[in-house]
């Protein structure tokens, strides 16, 4: 048998078997502090966490993450976010109706007709809102791509 020239029980031990902090904060629950589901979620999940007696190790690292996470958020723009208020419903919603129709404009070139036929049921106000803030959403990720050079270095795979 072939000796190893690295140390598997050791690098074994340095792996850590859950999500990463980065992978929690801008991924799992990147808009926590803006969408009232998402933040009921990650509050909840704490709770889970904190409410299992037998964590592994994996779950304790996560509830580490979670907790530091969670410390970072302000207390009343999450109540006020949870209090289901309409007009921070509207926002959110707002906001997450544009992103979907930005997104389909950038890789169909078109917005879908179930995103079209979701914003026609907005108000005429509410529909230039989203129709503006899609605009805005689109021309920020031109200028990133314009600005590529600059990026191309950070971006896994360039």
């Amino acid at each position: 048998m072939k000796n190893l020239k690295i140390d598997v029980a050791g690098l074994l031990n340095l792996a850590k078997s859950g999500p990463s902090r980065w992978e929690l904060d801008n991924i799992t629950w990147n808009d926590r502090s803006s969408n009232p589901k998402t933040l009921r979620d990650f509050l909840k999940r704490i709770q889970v966490l904190q409410d299992t007696a037998d964590l592994t190790a994996s779950e304790q690292e996560e509830l580490d993450i979670l907790v530091d996470l969670a410390n970072d958020l302000d207390e009343e723009e999450c109540s006020a976010l949870l209090s289901n208020d309409d007009e921070i419903a509207q926002q959110t919603f707002i906001e997450h109706i544009a992103r979907t129709s930005a997104l389909e404009v950038l890789t169909n070139d078109r917005v879908s007709f179930e995103t079209m036929n979701t914003m026609c049921k907005l108000s005429p106000s509410d529909f230039i809102i989203t129709a503006k803030r899609t605009q805005d959403l689109i021309n920020s990720i031109h200028e990133l791509v314009i600005q590529g050079e600059t990026l191309s270095s950070d971006v896994a795979g360039a």
